[in-house]
């Protein structure tokens, strides 16, 4: 699949890849869709961006993450977390 501009993505997309940037490794798919959608399971956590994206459900988030991978933005570790792909670590910040 080819990648899409960076100044293509949405600003959903660009949220979610910024998000990933600055909390590499903390979150899984799941976890990341559901922390910012506001899941009650994530409530009481120290994450500054609890609920941003509450009015967007998390299946449309998690479908926008699964995007992003399959476009070669993020990749997951070892664990299963979400991580920056190492070809965009080394450029400024997405547009």
């Amino acid at each position: 699949m080819t990648q899409l501009p960076p100044e293509q993505l949405s600003s959903l997309q660009r949220a979610l890849l910024d998000i990933v940037r600055q909390y590499p490794g903390r979150f899984s798919r799941s976890g990341l869709a559901k922390m910012l959608a506001g899941a009650k399971s994530w409530q009481g956590r120290d994450c500054p961006e609890y609920g941003r994206f509450a009015g967007r459900g998390r299946k449309e988030i998690t479908y926008q993450i699964d995007i992003l991978l399959q476009q070669g933005f993020l990749t997951l570790d070892g664990r299963n977390r979400l991580i920056v792909a190492a070809s965009l670590t080394r450029r400024s910040k997405i547009a």
